[in-house]
């Protein structure tokens, strides 16, 4: 998209896979509530997380994109049936009356400066647009990143086994019985980070371990989701950065996968509790790789977030992709 290769994209959506790269990238991406695009055909990494969405080079390509795949699908145990699904009518440069909050929790430690005043200056640019915005503090954000992880990989755990050279995919050679083929197949199928979380969602499920990590991520999953709807009982849009930082070097971050995983702070809050996000274009760093804002809605409230961030990117001249 950045490269200007294609109209639009399609990504899946575990813990921002959509909106992190396209942070990164200078793109617009957008994930919609969980259950609005049909899982049907997507290979399944994370179930009650994972959700389709469009990457588009602006806020009207990802509407119209998301109009056209937004749908019941009954071959898709999550797919929800919804009215309302004509989201490119939501595309109006007029934020009057609308009301953004700022999470303070998401401006602390660990917030590149550069990316913190492009976020803050997105902010005030939707505030003279006459929107009103205010921070609040939205609470468990320190405990979204573990049980993200926990149940995550829980899920991969079981939805990579079927991955075993048997059916289709990948099939190692020169193997020496069925139980070879399986640990053979895998090991040469799967990469490190992969096994690391199918290990960790083992362990996480195993016997003697199951209750004291799986059901309290479940449980943390639930107060999230309740911290969300406090603050979507004030506010419709909450606004924040995608990423703590620019894009990192290529393969610096499997280096670190601690570090990694803490990136992700800002995003995965969204899948646990189900809702509609989506980052655009807020600026360069002095190194000139792209800043991502994310805006963040309520469940079934793309509209807003659609309303809000084309209003933003008419504040903006278009950017240029940053591999023009």
């Amino acid at each position: 998209m950045a490269a200007n290769e294609c109209f639009f994209a399609l990504g899946s959506d575990t813990g921002g896979s959509i909106r992190q790269p396209s942070s990164f990238c200078g793109v617009t991406g957008l994930k919609p509530t969980y259950g609005t695009v049909s899982r049907y055909g997507l290979i399944a990494y994370g179930s009650s997380l994972d959700q389709i969405g469009p990457v588009a080079k602006d806020v009207a390509d990802c509407a119209a994109v998301l109009e056209a795949i937004a749908s019941y699908d009954r071959k898709d145990s999550t797919s929800i049936r919804r009215d309302g699904l004509d989201f490119t009518s939501a595309l109006e440069d007029n934020v009057e009356g609308l009301k953004i909050g700022i999470p303070r929790d998401y401006l602390g430690e660990g917030l590149d400066d550069e990316v913190r005043q492009a976020v803050l200056a997105a902010a005030k640019a939707l505030e003279e647009k006459g929107a009103s915005v205010e921070e609040f503090e939205l609470s468990l954000v320190e405990y979204a990143i573990p049980a993200y992880y926990v149940i995550a990989c829980a899920e991969a755990s079981s939805n990579l086994a079927r991955f075993d050279g048997v059916k289709y995919g990948f099939r190692a050679e020169g193997c020496e019985g069925l139980h070879h083929m399986y640990k053979k197949t895998r090991s040469e199928g799967f990469g490190p980070e992969v096994k690391r979380r199918i290990m960790l969602g083992s362990f996480v499920l195993s016997s003697g371990y199951y209750d004291a990590y799986y059901l309290k991520a479940l449980r943390t999953k639930a107060l999230i989701k309740q911290s969300f709807d406090k603050a979507f009982a004030k506010y419709d849009v909450v606004l924040g950065p995608a990423a703590p930082t620019t894009a990192p070097k290529i393969g610096e971050s499997l280096g670190d996968p601690i570090k990694m995983y803490l990136g992700d702070i800002y995003t995965v809050s969204v899948n646990l509790a189900g809702l509609p996000a989506m980052t655009l274009p807020a600026g360069l760093s002095s190194e000139g790789l792209p800043i991502g804002l994310q805006l963040i809605g309520d469940c079934f409230q793309e509209k807003k977030i659609l309303r809000a961030a084309y209003a933003f990117e008419k504040t903006r001249q278009a950017p240029e992709s940053p591999l023009a």
